[in-house]
């Protein structure tokens, strides 16, 4: 009878504070690399974490109110990628915590780590059976086992456990390699896109950015060959979808944009780092070009979301 259902609470509005956490992230370390305002950096996770609690507790009270009955609600959530979210943004909450309260921030990445490892074993081994339905083959499969790793090692380096964060690194590194050549067959192969599934492609180009930083949150910070090696696969992504913005675009705006918003605040991070590495004038403009680039897209991520909800509200 389950089947016949489908899932009433929505937890992809998350993502929004995926990439602001990150962005809040990277601009913290701006402050200690390049001596930027810490007010900047300090206040978009303030910021972030308040919306993070309120849009957690919306998606546990939508959970809960279901009409589907909580228990039924929960089966259905759990068949969905963008579930990992939650443990996700749990790990990056608690960098961000972490050095106003670290006890609790322990506590957060604790249930990060080990929630993102629990939802992806369990989503991830059901699809191990075999006959995946063909509308799962979207860039958000990269979320349980991908983003969820990555996520945890920029948490755990963050928080002193290079070494474990090194783990995490590379289970996220080889399921990137596991699904990439799958995943780009089917888009070349298969029938394009749904329209209101194209903006998910942001989420193809998060890999190698987050990749980045995560493997730059383990190795203190050191620009060396697997960052370049990463970030210069990054860069010719973002030519492709360059070349694709307008397909992407062509239903118009959504909320679903803010799934560029994990691959643009990394790109940041990793944009700081290179700048500050200063190795020559073409790479401290690379890594300028890395920061405003995709600090400006988020910014107009948020301009979108702000457009969209007035829109809402004039229309009640």
């Amino acid at each position: 009878m389950d089947t016949e259902l489908q899932p009433q609470a929505s937890v992809s509005t998350l993502s929004m504070t995926l990439g602001l956490f990150a962005l809040g992230i990277a601009w913290r370390n701006a402050a200690l690399l390049l001596d930027f305002p810490a007010a900047i950096g300090e206040g978009i996770l303030g910021a972030t974490g308040l919306l993070w609690l309120f849009l957690l507790l919306r998606y546990i009270r939508q959970v809960i109110t279901s009409t589907n009955g909580a228990a039924r609600e929960c089966i259905l959530q759990l068949g969905n990628p963008f579930l990992t979210l939650v443990p996700i943004t749990t790990s990056l909450a608690a960098v961000a915590l972490r050095p106003y309260a670290p006890f609790p921030a322990c506590i957060l990445l604790l249930l990060g780590v080990a929630g993102q490892l629990l939802f992806s074993s369990y989503h991830i081994g059901g699809q191990w059976h075999g006959r995946t339905p063909a509308e799962m083959e979207t860039p958000a499969m990269y979320m349980p086992t991908i983003g969820a790793n990555f996520a945890s090692a920029i948490a755990l380096g963050a928080f002193g456990y290079a070494h474990w964060g090194y783990l995490f690194f590379g289970a996220g590194f080889l399921s990137w390699m596991s699904l990439e050549s799958s995943f780009l067959h089917h888009l070349r192969a298969d029938e394009p896109l749904h329209p209101q599934k194209r903006p998910l492609l942001g989420i193809q180009l998060a890999p190698s950015f987050v990749g980045s930083s995560a493997y730059l949150s383990c190795n203190g910070g050191q620009i060396d060959a697997v960052v370049l090696g990463l970030v210069g696969y990054g860069l010719l992504n973002l030519l492709f979808m360059a070349r694709l913005m307008t397909w992407v675009l062509r239903v118009g705006l959504s909320m679903s944009l803010w799934a560029f918003s994990f691959a643009m605040a990394s790109m940041v991070n990793v944009g700081f780092r290179i700048w500050h590495a200063g190795f020559d004038d073409s790479f401290v403009l690379l890594g300028q070009f890395f920061t405003i680039f995709g600090t400006t897209v988020i910014l107009l991520l948020l301009a979108e979301t702000a457009l969209l909800l007035a829109r809402s509200f004039s229309k009640q």
